[in-house]
């Protein structure tokens, strides 16, 4: 669906009425955001705030992927989840409006700050470097730039893993109440 569709997005919440909720979904072009602001602010951001209300799902848990992109680079130190935030493209704004968003909802959330993320499909750092040692020498990287890889496999296992314990934790709380 259309996550620009503020909504649709509500309607179907609404309709399903999920106990879990998962958003991998995004504007993740991270370039492209600076031409798109508000593409970019429409999905990332305004269709956060209008789409997770407590009201739709009451005892939802969302599970959002945000990214490192709300920190500006500068640290020298792993980044931790109290950090200053502080973006400096239109991408990371967006992401960070996002997820102040999902935190002012009152939904029970779990935001998920990833970076790097790699497979086997898709466009990723991972297949950028090999179409390019097959065509190149050289592939230019940039020995400046840092970060954290994260396997789309390892992603989806945690992200799997957080389900499992909410729905065990969903199914404890049933049966203490019958």
């Amino acid at each position: 669906m259309d996550l620009a569709d503020v909504d649709a997005v509500a309607a179907a919440v609404r309709r399903v009425r999920p106990q879990i909720i998962v958003n991998a979904a995004g504007y993740t072009a991270v370039d492209r955001a600076e031409s798109e602001p508000a593409l970019a602010d429409a999905t990332n951001a305004r269709a956060r705030r209008r789409c997770w209300p407590r009201s739709e799902a009451p005892d939802a848990l969302l599970i959002h992927y945000s990214t490192d992109y709300v920190f500006d680079g500068n640290s020298t130190e792993p980044y931790r989840e109290e950090d200053q935030a502080n973006p400096l493209n239109v991408y990371g704004s967006s992401k960070l409006a996002g997820e102040r968003a999902i935190r002012a909802s009152g939904v029970a959330h779990l935001i998920l700050r990833t970076s790097w993320i790699y497979g086997l499909h898709g466009q990723n750092f991972l297949l950028t470097m090999r179409r390019l040692a097959a065509t190149r020498t050289s592939c230019g990287s940039s020995p400046t730039q840092f970060g954290v890889p994260n396997w789309s496999r390892a992603l989806a296992e945690a992200t799997a893993s957080l389900v499992s314990w909410r729905a065990a934790a969903l199914a404890k709380r049933a049966a203490s109440i019958t």
